[in-house]
C-alpha cells in the first residue's frame, strides 16, 4: 500500500507542535523522524531546489555551513560535535517548509496552543500546591523546561493569542476562550522566575501596536497603557514578579558599585570576556575561535584577565555558556557568523506572506525570539531550538506557497 506522505507530514507536525512544550523525548523523536521520512519519500533534487530558491532557507543554510566549517579551526572535537548536534535540529525546518499545505498552518499553531494550555494547567496545579511534578516548585512552576525557556514559550503564546484576538478570522465565542487563555498565560508568565520572556513580551507588545495601528502618538499611548496595566497588576499581585523586579534593580545598583556577582553582573562580565577573546587576534574577530573552542577560549580569558568577580562566580562562569546567543555566535564564528545570523533575522523580516495575521506573527516571533537571545543562547537549548524550528518552518512554508501561486 502506498504511503500517503502529505498526511504523514501533517499529523506528525501537528503532534510535534502539540507535544513541543510537554516532552523532550517527543522533540528528539520528531527531529529525527521528519528528515528521515523526507529522505525516504524521495524527489530530493526538487526539494533541495525549493530550499535554495527561498532566501530565508538559503540564509539558514549559509549560517549552518559556516558554523559547521568552523570545526576545522577548533581543537575540541567533543564540544564541536555537541554544537553540531544542536544545530542539526534545523534540518526539520527544511522538511516542514516544503511538505505542509498552507491551509494546515493554523491547525499546527492551534495544536501548539493546546499543548501550552496543558502545560500551563500543570504549572498552575504546582503553583497552588495541588500536586508535584518533576523539578517544578511553587516558587518556579515550570513543569517541563528551565524557567527562562518557559518564559519565552509563554511570551510567544500570549502574542499568538493577541494576534488571534485582533483578527477577523475568529468568532466571538472563540475570542472569549482566547481572552481567558491570554489572561491565564499572562498570569503564568508573571508567577514564574523568567524575566527574559517578560521583557520580550514588552518589546513585542510595542511592535504589535505599531503593526496593527498606524504609527502615532495614539499608538504609543495604547502600547504604554497595555504594558503598564499588565506589569502594574502583575507587580501588585505576584510576589515572585515583585521580587524579580527588585532583584533586577539591586543588580543594577551592584554593577554601578563594581559588584558583578549577580545575575545581571555575570551577564555583563560575559560581554567583557567576549570583547577580550575577539580582540586577542584578527582571526578571532573575523572567523571566531571555532564552534569547538568556545569553552577553552572562555576559560583562558577568565584565567588571564582580572575580572571583578568572586571565586564562586568565576567557578560558575568557567562551566557556563555566555547567557547570550549573540556573544556565543561572535566567539565561535566571529563577525562572519554574526553577519550571517543578522541575515537570518533580516530574511525573516522580509518574508512575503499574503496572510496578514501570519505576516504580523512572523515579525512578532522575530521580536520575542531575538530579544530573548540577548539574555539566553536559545539556539543552544533543546526546547527553544524546537520552538524556532516550528515557527520558522511555518513562515517559510507559507512564503514558498505564495511563490508557487504567483
Amino acid at each position: 500500500m502506498a504511503v500517503n506522505y502529505p498526511k504523514v507530514y501533517l499529523y506528525s507536525v501537528i503532534v510535534f507542535a502539540f507535544l513541543l512544550p510537554l516532552s523532550r523525548a517527543a522533540i528528539s523523536f520528531f527531529i529525527i523522524f521528519l528528515p528521515l521520512i523526507w529522505i525516504i519519500e524521495g524527489d530530493l533534487k526538487n526539494k533541495l531546489k525549493m530550499t535554495w530558491d527561498n532566501k530565508l532557507l538559503k540564509a539558514l543554510t549559509l549560517f549552518l555551513s559556516f558554523t559547521f566549517l568552523s570545526t576545522l579551526w577548533s581543537d575540541s572535537l567533543d564540544y564541536a560535535l555537541k554544537t553540531i548536534r544542536l544545530y542539526s535540529y534545523w534540518f526539520a525546518i527544511y522538511v516542514i517548509a516544503t511538505s505542509i499545505e498552507k491551509d494546515h498552518i493554523q491547525k499546527i499553531l492551534t495544536a501548539f496552543l493546546y499543548g501550552m494550555l496543558i502545560s500551563e494547567m500543570i504549572a498552575y496545579g504546582v503553583f497552588f500546591n495541588l500536586f508535584e511534578i518533576k523539578y517544578a516548585t511553587i516558587e518556579n512552576p515550570s513543569p517541563f523546561m528551565f524557567w527562562i525557556d518557559y518564559s519565552v514559550f509563554l511570551a510567544m503564546t500570549a502574542i499568538l493569542l493577541l494576534c488571534r484576538l485582533l483578527s477577523d478570522n475568529y468568532n466571538f465565542k472563540d475570542k472569549i476562550f482566547m481572552f481567558i487563555f491570554f489572561i491565564f498565560t499572562i498570569g503564568n508568565l508573571f508567577i514564574g522566575l523568567g524575566r527574559t520572556g517578560q521583557v520580550a513580551l514588552v518589546c513585542a507588545i510595542i511592535v504589535m501596536v505599531f503593526l496593527y495601528f498606524k504609527p502615532s502618538i495614539k499608538s504609543f499611548l495604547i502600547s504604554m497603557i497595555l504594558i503598564g496595566s499588565i506589569y502594574s497588576i502583575s507587580y501588585n499581585i505576584s510576589d515572585t514578579f515583585k521580587d524579580r523586579v527588585n532583584f533586577a534593580i539591586s543588580d543594577i545598583k551592584n554593577i554601578s558599585q563594581d559588584n558583578y556577582d549577580t545575575s545581571l553582573g555575570i551577564r555583563t562580565v560575559f560581554w567583557m570576556v567576549t570583547y577580550d577573546i575577539l580582540t586577542e587576534n584578527t582571526s578571532n574577530l573575523i572567523a571566531g575561535v571555532g564552534i569547538g573552542d568556545y569553552q577553552t577560549s572562555l576559560n583562558s580569558a577568565l584565567k588571564n584577565n582580572n575580572y571583578p568577580i568572586s571565586k564562586i562566580t568565576y567557578e560558575f562562569m568557567v562551566d557556563s555558556h555566555a547567557h547570550n546567543q549573540y556573544l556565543m555566535v561572535l566567539v565561535q564564528t566571529g563577525l562572519i557568523g554574526f553577519i550571517l545570523m543578522l541575515n537570518i533575522m533580516y530574511q525573516i523580516l522580509k518574508l512575503t506572506i499574503n496572510d496578514e495575521e501570519i505576516k504580523k506573527l512572523a515579525i512578532l516571533f522575530l521580536t520575542i525570539y531575538f530579544v530573548s537571545c540577548i539574555t539566553e543562547p536559545l539556539w543552544f537549548k533543546q526546547f527553544t531550538i524546537a520552538l524556532f524550528v516550528i515557527f520558522i518552518s511555518l513562515f517559510v512554508n507559507i512564503n514558498n506557497q505564495r511563490k508557487e501561486i504567483n
